[in-house]
């Protein structure tokens, strides 16, 4: 049986880790008061020969989130979903360093928190 797929592979670029940093890495413990002190961004670089993507956001300071990363065609959509949204009254900045292996040159990526587009682009090393 011969099987034929109309689908580009993912070459060589496979997803390594997500790593959480800023409130990220605290597991949701509670905060008094953050001040927002970083925008929204997304940004990725090449760190020997591999593709590390970063990303930011803001959030209530004691939420935990999970990420997660798909690589399809030449597509990277990297999912951040609120697992426990927490009971704060305070603004946190997330953030997430997702580590691929290859460097993941002209490939297309999405970023999305809770279903909703941070923001996409291509990679252009």
């Amino acid at each position: 049986m011969l099987s034929i797929s109309c689908d580009k592979e993912s070459g060589d670029l496979r997803f390594s880790e997500a790593l959480p940093g800023g409130c990220a890495s605290s597991k949701g413990a509670s905060q008094d008061s953050i001040e927002l002190s970083e925008a929204d961004s997304v940004s990725y670089s090449i760190v020997d020969g591999n593709l590390e993507i970063f990303v930011g956001f803001n959030g209530t300071c004691c939420g935990q989130y999970s990420a997660s990363s798909e690589i399809k065609n030449n597509t990277i959509s990297l999912k951040i979903l609120t697992t426990d949204i927490g009971v704060c009254n305070c603004i946190c900045n997330y953030t997430y360093t997702f580590k691929f292996i290859g460097d993941g040159n002209n490939y297309n990526f999405s970023v999305t928190v809770d279903g909703i587009l941070l923001l996409n682009g291509k990679i252009n090393p």
